[in-house]
């Protein structure tokens, strides 16, 4: 591996921890942890404020999935938080390509909904506690980073035809250049309407209305019908694998936690010394097991409501792994060249880990879909609106993800537990869309067979291989041998920069299994972030 180093932000407490995209919502978590509340708290409170502070990714507007641990109950679960095709939806008149712009591309935003069920079914502390920090970053604004202007000059042309948007993003009308404060104000009285009001406002309430109204006005697709049904989260059954000598807990469809199971079932058929990403065997054998995943999920696509009580589970089988395995010691000099269609996976997301003294454990991955979403922000209410109308599949009608009213979009999710001895070990998740699974295993795999510490594991060189066999590869940080050896295996390979935005950016959180051990947090260098654990802890 070429040295190519970036620092990523590392933590130690004896307390707790929480690992985010922004440090602000990393603080949120903390002051949520310091005031007396468990994981779910702080949890709720760095989503809502990374919905404020890396707008980008996600926001009130969006959905959010959440991967749950009770400690007292001993009890692992998801959270389904998947948003909604508004009911009006006419599959007759579906257009013939994905809508990806503008108010009719969002889906009725689950967010506020699905953390505020979470924090008052879980959490211990009120609503508006959790949400205050998410006001105050509104009101007093963000630094634009380095990231941030990237992506808002990327996405200008789009951004220009909202006028909230040019209003608090632009700086004669251009994009606000790194080092300028971001202020929020149509945003921070949203939230301040919500923290009165209840989480419920969105969608019965005054905030609900605008929404609602803005629609009307501007050709959006929502109507009070789809908010008057709440899109409330479902609490599913986690999916349950092993990898080596850990037990895996993940996400179940809608989102890919059976894509990160088949790559570490196909994978453990190896010896841990074949696995070195960064020899030209291990890297091959990743890439090749990456793309069986991914194109077994295009193959078999499964509704959420079904899954547990369908026979066909081959994804998470370990039998049908191994002929995959098999398959991979025969092949790896030459590539696949089997074609299928895939879903739409351009999508942009955000996570965070949280863990709190008590041994409770919360990952929520949430996203607006693509970067700003929709590039629309709701009128007077200061959030951007998500474009998850584009995430259906739009001509197969037999596919459980076609665009139907009410339907719910294909997701990627795949926050996971790694759990040692019977307890848990290792929180992780990433956002990414089809790069997320890819990318949890690649960290995984570093710290159960190479044996990297967190902060190496994550921070460590790393590649995606798509179903149809395009790899993307921070080049610059992998040897000649591992790049020529992808190559020859039939690989069509895309450069990507050292860090790549692109290639998820995974947060994680290492627990402690005996007395005395503390709590280990780190942030992926790839985007903006930090790790951090709380100083006290408040009984």
């Amino acid at each position: 591996m070429k040295n190519s180093n970036k620092k990523s932000s590392a933590a130690q407490s004896d307390y707790g921890m929480v690992s985010t995209a922004s440090k602000q919502a990393t603080e949120a978590g903390i002051r949520m942890l310091e005031k007396g509340g468990n994981a779910i708290d702080a949890a709720v409170a760095a989503a809502l404020c990374l919905g404020v502070t890396e707008p980008q990714a996600s926001g009130l507007g969006g959905q959010s999935m959440a991967l749950l641990y009770l400690n007292n109950s001993k009890r692992v679960f998801v959270m389904d938080g998947s948003s909604r095709a508004p009911f009006n939806i006419q599959p007759k008149k579906t257009p013939e390509t994905p809508m990806k712009f503008g108010l009719r591309s969002s889906t009725v935003p689950s967010t506020p909904a699905t953390l505020g069920y979470m924090q008052e079914k879980y959490g211990r502390l009120s609503f508006s506690d959790v949400i205050e920090p998410s006001i105050v970053a509104a009101k007093d604004g963000f630094v634009v980073t380095p990231l941030i202007n990237r992506l808002l000059k990327k996405e200008s042309e789009h951004l220009r035809k909202d006028p909230t948007i040019v209003k608090n993003y632009f700086e004669n009308n251009e994009p606000k250049e790194i080092g300028k404060v971001v202020k929020q104000p149509e945003l921070a009285k949203c939230l301040q309407q919500m923290s009165m009001n209840g989480w419920q406002d969105f969608y019965l309430g005054n905030i609900g209305k605008r929404i609602v109204k803005d629609m009307e006005n501007r050709g959006g697709l929502i109507t009070y019908a789809d908010l008057c049904q709440i899109p409330q989260p479902i609490e599913r059954d986690v999916l349950k694998s092993t990898y080596r000598s850990y037990d895996i807990y993940t996400f179940p469809p809608p989102g890919a936690g059976r894509v990160l199971v088949q790559i570490l079932n196909t994978l453990e058929g190896f010896p841990p010394e074949m696995l070195n990403l960064e020899e030209p065997m291990g890297s091959v054998i990743s890439a090749l097991a990456f793309r069986f995943a991914l194109i077994n999920r295009q193959r078999v696509p499964i509704h959420p409501d079904y899954y547990l009580q369908t026979v066909n589970q081959m994804m998470i089988d370990k039998g049908y792994a191994r002929e995959l395995t098999n398959r991979i010691y025969d092949i790896c000099s030459y590539a696949l060249h089997e074609i299928y269609p895939q879903p739409p996976h351009s999508g942009e997301t955000t996570h965070l880990s949280v863990v709190d003294k008590e041994g409770n454990a919360v990952g929520i991955t949430q996203s607006i879909e693509l970067v700003f979403g929709s590039k629309t922000m709701a009128d007077g209410l200061g959030f951007f609106y998500n474009n998850y109308m584009s995430a259906f599949e739009y001509k197969n009608m037999t596919h459980p993800y076609y665009l139907l009213p009410g339907g719910k979009p294909w997701s990627s999710v795949a926050p996971v537990l790694l759990f040692k001895d019977g307890s848990p070990r290792f929180l992780l998740g990433s956002p990414g869309s089809s790069r997320i699974s890819t990318s949890l295993a690649q960290v995984i795999t570093r710290l159960v067979d190479k044996g990297d510490d967190l902060q190496t594991a994550i921070a460590a060189p790393r590649f995606h291989s798509s179903d149809k066999g395009l790899l993307q590869i921070e080049e610059k940080r992998f040897n000649k041998e591992v790049i020529e050896a992808l190559k020859m295996t039939g690989f069509d390979l895309k450069k990507r920069s050292s860090y790549s935005f692109y290639l998820g950016c995974v947060q994680g959180v290492q627990i402690p299994l005996k007395e005395g051990e503390p709590f280990f947090g780190v942030a992926d260098p790839r985007r903006d972030g930090s790790a951090k654990g709380p100083k006290l802890f408040k009984n």
